[in-house]
């Protein structure tokens, strides 16, 4: 069948990946802000309990496939120290949580480069995400102007599961209007992206350029229909495949 579409991952896919030392990090500074302006007497415990809120929340997500978006894991630790959880403290507590994680984000090589080839060649482009923040997908995207190149731009938390679950990727093919044998997923997770392609009955690359600590438990179990380890190899890796569909 030949292919019309392409669906990336985020990180680790196109930009470079982030780790918990970020996390830890983005924790404390929210917890010092809830320190100055929001009357909590005790940051330190704070921090400690907004990072342990959302690793639970993490490790849900992957046993349940539903994504647990950060404000609530902000609101249930603010709540457990007797601060305000309404709608604009949430709002504002979320935008300075990713500002840290925007602000650093990368661009791997090739990456803008490889997505005009690919929208030069005539096929569609899309985004699905896993995030517990869908401002921050649009943050990192917008940052680095590569946000008009996907449409639709999903997030798990924009749409309230998580990949592998076969809905999220169908949300993307129902809105292209095409065969799920046309189009291409490229991440970087084989339990979350490849998988999940194929359950979808989707072609998928893995991008292997940071390799992800956590595929080895689905290695010889899950294989992607190719393997790069360049942005670089995408554009003549799907024109092969074009060729080879006739």
């Amino acid at each position: 069948m030949k292919i019309r579409g392409v669906i990336f991952d985020l990180g680790s896919t196109l930009i470079y990946r982030t780790g918990l030392e970020l996390e830890q990090d983005k924790c404390t500074a929210l917890a010092a802000f809830a320190g100055a302006h929001l009357g909590c007497g005790d940051p330190q415990r704070l921090a400690a309990h907004i990072l342990e809120v959302r690793l639970d929340g993490w490790r849900r997500s992957g046993e349940e496939q539903v994504e647990y978006v950060a404000t609530e894991s902000i609101a249930q630790a603010f709540r457990a120290a007797g601060l305000p959880t309404d709608d604009q403290t949430l709002r504002r507590a979320e935008a300075m949580f990713f500002e840290p994680e925007v602000r650093i984000s990368r661009l791997y090589p090739g990456a803008l480069e490889t997505l005009e080839a690919l929208r030069a060649a005539g096929l569609r482009l899309g985004m699905i995400s896993n995030a517990t923040s869908h401002d921050l997908i649009v943050g990192i995207t917008a940052k680095h102007k590569i946000d008009a190149y996907f449409s639709p731009l999903v997030s798990s938390a924009g749409f309230g599961r998580v990949k592998p679950h076969p809905s999220i990727f169908a949300h993307v093919l129902d809105a292209w209007g095409l065969p799920a044998g046309s189009v291409v997923m490229i991440g970087d997770t084989l339990g979350a992206d490849i998988l999940g392609a194929r359950q979808a009955g989707m072609r998928s690359v893995l991008v292997d350029i940071e390799p992800n600590p956590a595929n080895p438990e689905f290695a010889g179990t899950v294989t992607p229909g190719a393997r790069v380890t360049s942005l670089a190899e995408i554009p003549p890796l799907i024109r092969r495949w074009a060729a080879e569909e006739g």
